[in-house]
């Protein structure tokens, strides 16, 4: 009888699951698109579990193991433009859970990300980095537009000066490796991990000292509980519910048990000490955010419904998601950029040309005078991300039966119609095929910054976003729509301040194996082929890091 059993559930279980394919297969004809069938998918927590025991299906012959890069949800960062070339720019994932429609279509990334009434963000996507509270990356309607009214404002002005000066600060601090004048991939991606953590430590707590020390009533300090959080998010995300004694957890759950803990009381110590001083010599994100949620608290002095403000764990669920975002942005973005400055010294020597004109590595450039001057700097960081951009997609789903813009053929001149998505049925627009697009240009795989300069009357560069070229539903590292990161002036302000930093200092070149006799042509091709293998892990990543390398050289 237990065998009985035994046996039966995996057969029922897989009879169910071929029912809900079968179901979702004939739905998914109905929409007249190319299909993907698959018998699992990123958003089933069964097969999340079981995936990587299935590693060895990718290596199938014949194309019977096609299927399992779908079943990643980074999985457009390796596909690049094959799926597209293959199928065109929309057609649909099937699964036995939900249908997915994928597109590189810019009038439907435009729809769906610009109509944040009608398009929403799906549980669980939403529900990821919600560990310390709800926050403005998890929420959608009122509540958003809730969140949203408190934490903007923390990205002021003020907040980006300080960015600046402590980006370059932290550049001549942190990166071990100008020091050493070369290393690998992974050895850089640590420092700027480290550069990153303290620009968000200090920033976003507006705690300029005692950052590694541990004060009393802690047992870790500052960065390193952050650090170790945001190196081990995942993992904290797939056992945020466990609820276990110490003593049966093995070592790195012990410590990431512990590092959270201690990040939550460094939280609720940074708001109270900030409600009772009210003031800081230098702002931070924590001090704008509640000074905006106690503005917010005085107005709504007559309850009226549902509260205004945030309650102290929204404010940590957002400063959280805010420090996890900065970290993988920054430290993502600086160990792909400046491996392609290696690769393209025509482009460094352009870059620096701009540098030496209006920026000084003493500290005396100014942030108001001198970040929007360089705009080949920003050139150079669209460009890194349009190549290695950190999202492979960000899912939506309609509130209501809506249309979206489908194109015959993968160009300008094909016809447009429309296909009907019903609600929970999940689309994406597929960043990096979008990024590749031949809409681009017939360079769209070559890098080349100078895409976003223009030359103005006076005939000096200026910097072109992707808007004023009419590209903004083609280029996707913060989003576009009401929803764009808030965080995305962080970001540039930091990655102008540290690359203006070290160019201004070193010459970044590629760190050639002479002892094994290999030629500058050898190591561009190593590298080149380093660069090209990403893989996703809450950003896109480099899957050898520690196969290629780069050399840093004093200009002076």
């Amino acid at each position: 009888m237990v065998l009985y059993i035994l046996f039966s559930l995996p057969a029922l279980l897989v009879l169910y699951r071929s029912y809900n394919l079968l179901k979702n297969y004939i739905i998914a004809r109905s929409l007249k698109l190319p299909l993907i069938v698959l018998p699992a998918s990123f958003d089933d927590p069964l097969w999340m579990l079981c995936r990587p025991l299935f590693w060895w299906v990718e290596y199938l012959p014949l194309g019977l193991g096609d299927w399992y890069a779908y079943t990643d949800l980074g999985w457009p960062i390796p596909d690049g433009l094959k799926t597209v070339s293959k199928l065109g720019e929309t057609f649909v994932l099937v699964t036995p859970t939900r249908n997915q429609i994928c597109t590189a279509y810019p009038g439907a990334s435009d729809v769906i990300y610009k109509d944040n009434k009608t398009w929403i963000m799906p549980e669980p996507f939403s529900q990821v980095f919600t560990y310390y509270g709800q926050n403005v990356s998890s929420l959608n309607g009122p509540d958003w537009q809730r969140h949203r009214k408190i934490t903007a404002p923390a990205f002021n002005d003020q907040t980006m000066r300080y960015v600046w000066e402590e980006s370059m600060e932290r550049t001549n601090k942190d990166l071990q490796f100008l020091v050493n004048g070369r290393c690998t991939l992974a050895e850089m991606r640590t420092d700027f991990s480290l550069l990153a953590m303290n620009v968000l430590a200090t920033v976003g707590f507006g705690q300029e000292t005692a950052l590694a020390t541990v004060p009393s009533g802690h047992r870790l300090s500052l960065m390193e509980s952050l650090g170790f959080i945001l190196k081990n998010v995942l993992i904290m995300i797939i056992f945020a519910g466990l609820k276990a004694p110490d003593f049966i957890l093995p070592p790195m759950l012990r410590q990431l048990k512990l590092s959270v803990s201690e990040f939550r009381m460094y939280m609720e110590e940074a708001v109270l000490r900030n409600l009772q001083e009210k003031k800081s010599s230098r702002p931070s994100l924590l001090q704008s955010m509640v000074n905006a949620n106690e503005a917010e608290k005085n107005q709504q002095q007559v309850p009226s419904g549902k509260p205004s403000y945030l309650t102290d764990s929204e404010l940590y669920g957002n400063l959280f998601v805010f420090n996890l975002a900065g970290f993988e942005t920054t430290a993502g973005t600086m160990t792909f950029a400046l491996p392609y400055l290696a690769l393209h010294p025509e482009m460094q020597d352009w870059i620096t040309e701009e540098i030496d004109k209006f920026f000084t590595p003493t500290g005396s450039a100014k942030y108001q005078e001198t970040y929007p001057k360089l705009v080949r700097c920003m050139a150079f960081m669209y460009e890194t991300l349009r190549l290695a951009g950190h999202a492979p997609q960000m899912i939506r789903t309609p509130t209501v039966p809506a249309e979206i813009p489908i194109a015959s053929e993968n160009d300008d001149t094909a016809t447009i119609t429309s296909v009907t998505v019903q609600p929970n049925t999940l689309i994406t627009a597929h960043f990096y095929a979008l990024h590749l697009s031949p809409r681009w240009g017939s360079d769209a795989h070559a890098f080349n910054p100078k895409r976003f300069i223009v030359t103005n009357s006076e005939g000096e560069g200026e910097l072109a976003t992707p808007s004023d070229k009419g590209l903004s539903a083609m280029f996707m590292p913060w989003v576009i729509g009401p929803r764009v990161c808030p965080g995305k002036k962080f970001s540039q302000v930091e990655f102008v301040a540290v690359i203006a930093q070290i160019l201004s200092q070193y010459r970044v070149g590629i760190d050639v194996r002479e002892e094994k006799g290999e030629t500058l042509e050898q190591a561009r091709a190593r590298l080149s082929s380093v660069l090209e293998e990403k893989y996703f892990n809450i950003s896109a990543h480099i899957k050898r890091p520690g196969d290629a390398g780069l050399r840093f050289v004093r200009r002076h």
